[in-house]
């Protein structure tokens, strides 16, 4: 009888749901910090990926019948965007990154905590312009994850408290918002070996700057990266910002940085 029931009355729960629609799992996880079990999530893709990649129109279209489509507003996201609102022109678009100070036009934002106090306002605000009744619940949340976003500011500065750590090596700019709030200096490395030639002054500049560690991105550049570990004497950090427990992966980078 229990089975009977759920199945008969599953399709009307999911249908008093907010579908929202995300592109990867990090924005996900985000968004329900804030509308929790309120909503039904879909994702675009299950990781991150740089670039655009057609998808079946019977995903569009699943995808589409959403109601909100929360997104960090990097130029990916906004090319799905365009597809799903010619689906469903009535899709509602929330950008997360709304009033973030950003660094130029890098767009990788969340390795700074106090960015999330922006993003989760935007979750805030568009959740209880659409469902009002709930205002509270959401008022809730979205304190809860403000204090969260404060208690992983202040655990990151107590692990540079001490620490050496001022200058660091990093092939990419996925970590810059990152070094801007916590004050370290990124010196970007091209992603290619040295030439023999260049080894005796690389060194020489490494140990003046005391530069002990060198910041790549999970999976890549792996190769190039023990190279220059090894002609250089610095240890490589390897870090995904893309992972999906945004509190957890902040910490653990800045456990093994400052370390």
């Amino acid at each position: 009888m229990l089975k009977i029931f759920f199945i008969l009355f599953l399709p009307l729960f999911l249908f008093s749901k907010i579908q929202i629609v995300t592109y990867f799992p990090l924005e996900t996880k985000i968004v329900k910090k804030i509308a929790q079990k309120e909503v039904v999530t879909r994702e675009i893709t299950a990781r991150y990926l740089p670039t655009f990649r057609n998808i079946p129109k019977s995903e569009v279209s699943r995808l589409s019948n959403s109601k909100i489509y929360f997104h960090f507003g990097l130029d990916v996201e906004k090319e799905y965007e365009k597809i799903l609102k010619e689906v469903n022109p009535n899709l509602i678009v929330v950008d997360m990154s709304k009033d973030v100070d950003k660094l130029g036009n890098n767009p990788y934002f969340w390795t700074d905590p106090f960015t999330l106090r922006v993003v989760a306002k935007n979750i805030y605000e568009a959740m209880i312009q659409i469902d009002k009744q709930k205002t509270d619940f959401y008022k809730e949340n979205y304190e809860n994850f403000l204090e969260e976003v404060d208690d992983t500011f202040l655990k990151i500065k107590q692990k540079i408290y001490g620490s050496e750590v001022l200058e660091v090596y990093a092939f990419d700019d996925y970590w810059d918002y990152f070094a801007n709030r916590f004050r370290i200096k990124i010196v970007k490395k091209e992603k290619k070996y040295l030439n023999i030639t260049e080894i005796p002054s690389a060194v020489q500049f490494t140990k003046d700057r005391n530069i002990k560690k060198l910041l790549y991105y999970n999976g890549m550049d792996y190769n190039v990266a023990l190279s220059l570990s090894s002609n250089l004497n610095v240890e490589i950090l390897e870090d995904d910002i893309f992972g999906d427990i945004w509190q957890l992966n902040l910490i653990n980078f800045s456990q093994n940085l400052f370390k």
